[in-house]
């Protein structure tokens, strides 16, 4: 992986905490090994086109898509 494919994906991660309404900074400050963990789940994903394609598409209050590794992650973080 080289460096453009990490940044582009931790902007696809910034991307779909801030469409979950998850506020990344606070919650690195409170559970800094949580987002770190969510982050390497990002860096590891192999459907980086679909999320460009969904990013594309999505409607403002469409729901984190299935095929996110985060959206579990993303759901509970929302609902603390």
């Amino acid at each position: 992986m080289d460096v453009d494919t990490i940044d582009e994906r931790l902007a696809l991660f910034r991307a779909m905490a801030d469409h979950a309404g998850v506020d990344l900074a606070a919650l690195s400050a409170a559970v800094p090994q949580e987002v770190r963990a969510a982050a390497q789940r990002c860096l590891g994903c192999r459907d980086s086109e679909e999320c460009h394609r969904w990013f594309e598409t999505q409607e403002e209050t469409a729901p984190v898509p299935s095929f996110c590794r985060n959206a579990g992650q993303f759901n509970l973080w929302k609902a603390e």
